[in-house]
């Protein structure tokens, strides 16, 4: 059983060298709510939350800085730390009334008015965040924590030329230096100034070499520039600092695809699966990939551990229904698509993919249906329009086959395949002449469209119209 001393005894503020024996032995007496002597001292407690604070243990702070207000229920201190250990834990409201309770009992404190405002910051309540920031630099006008505070809810606000103007301010100022640079490159990546995010980036990696997040960030503006290898060369640094890094692992995936170096791309994604094997977008990107090199098998398998991980994810249920797909698994392709849709049914790309299916499965009149709905939401997709035509052709209805096949050259007039199409349902109209039009033309756009017709065009017109077509084509 522990024993704490009355606060007229001196032992009971702990010794700074056994700080945290004594934070071990309140655990202790917290988890099993056996005080012997009732709660400690306000000193000891303040130790403890102090110390708590500088170490990250955030938990404990809550914990000890709780009884600190209950023992000396009128300092300020014992409220403004109770609020910075919720702020640390994320609750933002709560910490706002702990503040404004700290601020009551000591109203000139300007790092407590200062947290109020970060944390009506949090909130989203800028205008009275900026309200308190205003009236701590009102009275300290070289408060660089105020400062730095304001340019955060002028950064909120979208006006970042103002706060990147505090932020390069207040990065000549070592204690703020590294924090107000990362701001300040954001700052110029949300006004589109890449080139003056990298030189800030650049300083960062002057100050630390070591910093994984400079480099991390570095490589993403690069990225946005298409400047994929530069890119690809800062996440490698990223992952040599830090190789779990899973993010730099990821956009090093997403940078090897972009230049069309697939290989590269499934081992990064690899690593950054092997980092956090439950992390969907990385397990999708790289079954996606695996689908790239035709590694059909492998990448159901990583679209199957990303259904797993996340029923709702229909992009891998669409991925995983294009892998079957390609393996002539129809059915197992429909079922993924149509899973895919009942998720998200407003992506056009997943109604053309179970329209072709179904037209491979002879389905004629429900692929129909699937590529209007795809044309619902996509109207100027040309080729759609030209697999729209060849369902309903083979449906049997060759009016509305014809009116698909014009939408579809009116989009893209130089399409041979267009051409041909459209010759074939004008002779299955009855309308040669009409048709030796569009032959010639897709003829003309692609020479091997010639022995296209002369494979396709038999079984629809039958060997005296073929000599009729051959006799104008020539």
């Amino acid at each position: 059983m522990l024993e704490f001393f009355s606060d007229d005894d001196a032992a009971d503020e702990p010794d700074g060298k056994n700080l945290d024996e004594t934070l071990q032995q309140f655990r202790e007496s917290h988890r099993s709510g056996q005080w012997q002597n009732g709660l400690p001292g306000a000193d000891a407690l303040e130790a403890v939350v102090h110390y708590c604070l500088e170490l990250r243990k955030f938990d404990d702070a809550l914990t000890f800085a709780l009884m600190w207000c209950d023992v000396t229920p009128y300092s300020a201190d014992a409220w403004h730390k109770l609020g910075v250990a919720m702020c640390s834990l994320g609750r933002w409201a709560d910490a706002l009334t702990v503040y404004s309770k700290a601020a009551e009992l000591d109203p000139v404190d300007t790092e407590i008015q200062v947290n109020k405002a970060i944390a009506l910051e949090q909130l989203g309540n800028l205008e009275q965040a900026g309200l308190v920031v205003d009236a701590v630099l009102v009275s300290d006008p070289d408060n660089s924590d105020a400062l730095f505070t304001k340019a955060m809810i002028l950064a909120k606000k979208l006006r970042f030329d103002e706060a990147r103007r505090l932020f390069a301010y207040l990065s000549k100022q070592d204690e703020l230096a590294r924090d107000a640079l990362f701001e300040l490159a954001y700052c110029h990546e949300a006004l589109d100034d890449f080139a003056s995010a990298v030189q800030v980036y650049d300083k960062l990696i002057d100050l630390d070499p070591y910093d994984e997040n400079a480099w991390f960030n570095k490589g993403v503006i690069i990225g946005k520039s298409q400047a994929f290898r530069g890119a690809i060369r800062c996440y490698e640094m990223a992952t040599l600092i830090k190789p779990d890094f899973v993010n730099a692992w990821f956009n090093m995936g997403n940078a090897y695809s972009a230049t069309g170096n697939v290989d590269r791309a499934i081992e990064a994604y690899s690593e950054a699966h092997t980092a956090d094997p439950l992390d969907v977008p990385v397990m999708h990107n790289l079954a996606a990939t695996l689908e790239d090199r035709g590694r059909f098998i492998d990448a159901i398998a990583m679209f199957t551990k990303a259904i797993q991980a996340d029923q709702q994810h229909a992009p891998s249920y669409f991925g995983r229904g294009t892998c079957h797909d390609a393996l002539e698994s129809f059915h197992d392709a429909l079922q993924d698509y149509n899973a895919a849709l009942e998720l998200d049914p407003t992506v056009a790309e997943v109604w053309y993919a179970k329209a072709d299916v179904l037209a491979n499965m002879k389905q004629y009149q429900d692929a129909v249906g699937c590529y209007r709905a795809a044309l619902e939401l996509q109207p100027n997709d040309a080729m759609c329009w030209l697999d729209l035509g060849e369902a309903l052709l083979d449906a049997g209805n060759t009016t509305d086959a014809i009116e698909s096949f014009s939408c579809a050259l009116s989009l893209e007039p130089d399409c041979a395949d267009t051409h041909i199409s459209m010759a074939k349902g004008l002779c299955i109209m009855g309308k040669p002449a009409e048709a030796a039009e569009y032959l010639k033309a897709g003829i003309q756009l692609d020479s091997s469209k010639r022995d296209t017709f002369e494979s396709e065009f038999p079984p629809v017109v039958g060997p005296l119209e073929m000599e009729y077509l051959r006799t104008l084509l020539t």
